[in-house]
């Protein structure tokens, strides 16, 4: 008996090294047995008790035949003494712009032209509250203006802001095209260098989230795995400090999410919608003075798909119903886009 005793305490002492060790993971007897080198019936047995006593102490838990460790850990969160106001990450939204197309070199040389452009805008600065740790979804149909959303994101904000871009379509001489049109902003330093990261990614975003910039992922490629995507944005989410993401997610035509559904929208404070021609505003958790929820904005899309255009509020038509045909015809009332302008003031 005292034998039995001393092998079951030195087993015990075997797994709790172990458990040690693997905090955090899941696992089951045959694992654990395996990496211990414990094949014998007995020694099973004695993992089994050991890891059953663990069970009963509230250690683990087991679901079926797989253990997991139950953590305690809290982490409190320090609301109430924060030095100053509460902090906000003041982006500034794409909006319209115009011009005459510049070149690279018109943009080394002059700072930019085309500043003005048309101006006409989403109706989200000022009214949409961004926090640190934030995250921004773009979910849309494939060629229809995710990226062009995400390089006037970037645009906009590079002067104000430590910008890192990731994209796994990008490439050097099409980049570098693109820049040429969109010659509103100098993207380039007094010394010749970007003033933002360019950096090609197709997997483990998480790895290389910078903490204090503003990241923007364009896009995430799930393939088959789309139900990875919550994961994915937990992980980035979690590499976040005083910066934020804008993520650009696709999406199936006619579809109210991206590919992944719901699991794409809950880590999200803001989620857009685009669909040709058409941005929804399909949440935001935080705003200031009017609920931008359920906003509807039409654009153009102009100069090689580097520029917004004729940004303004739509809404659904009444007559067609979105559908654009009425009584077996195009709808008059909004010429079969299903979608007619809306005033200002409207909601």
């Amino acid at each position: 008996m005292r034998s039995d005793k001393g092998k079951y305490s030195r087993v015990a002492e075997l797994v709790n090294q172990w458990l040690e060790i693997h905090q955090g993971e899941t696992f089951d007897l045959d694992i654990i047995c395996r990496q211990l080198q414990l094949a014998e019936r007995e020694n099973r047995q004695y993992v089994a008790i050991e890891l059953a006593r663990k069970v009963t102490q509230n250690k683990l838990e087991k679901t079926n035949r797989r253990y997991r460790h139950v953590d305690t850990n809290i982490k409190l969160i320090n609301w109430y003494s924060l030095s100053g106001p509460p902090k906000y990450v003041n982006i500034i939204w794409p909006r319209g712009r115009g011009g005459v197309p510049g070149g690279l070199e018109s943009i080394r040389g002059m700072g930019g032209k085309g500043e003005g452009g048309d101006n006409s805008k989403f109706g989200f600065d000022g009214h949409i509250c961004v926090s640190p740790k934030d995250i921004i979804v773009i979910a849309g149909v494939s060629n229809m203006g995710k990226t062009l959303f995400c390089l006037n994101f970037l645009w906009e904000n590079m002067d104000a802001f430590p910008c890192t871009l990731m994209g796994n379509e990008y490439e050097a001489n099409k980049f570098a095209r693109r820049v040429k049109r969109m010659d509103w902003k100098n993207p380039l330093k007094e010394n010749g260098t970007p003033k933002f990261e360019l950096i090609e990614r197709h997997t483990d975003w998480k790895d290389i989230i910078r903490p204090d910039n503003v990241n923007i992922i364009d896009w995430i490629n799930l393939g088959d795995n789309f139900y990875q995507i919550g994961t994915i944005i937990e992980g980035i989410q979690a590499k976040l400090n005083n910066g934020i993401a804008l993520i650009s997610l696709q999406k199936d035509e006619g579809r109210g999410l991206a590919v992944g559904g719901h699991f794409s929208e809950d880590l999200s404070s803001v989620y857009f919608v685009i669909d040709k021609g058409r941005l929804t505003v399909r949440k935001v958790k935080e705003w200031y003075d009017c609920n931008p929820n359920g906003d509807i904005y039409g654009f153009d899309i102009a100069n090689g798909g580097t520029q917004f255009r004729n940004i303004r509020r739509i809404k659904k038509c009444a007559v067609c119903h979105t559908t654009g045909i009425y009584r077996g015809t195009k709808c008059q009332n909004c010429m079969g886009s299903g979608y007619v302008d809306a005033p200002n003031e409207e909601k």
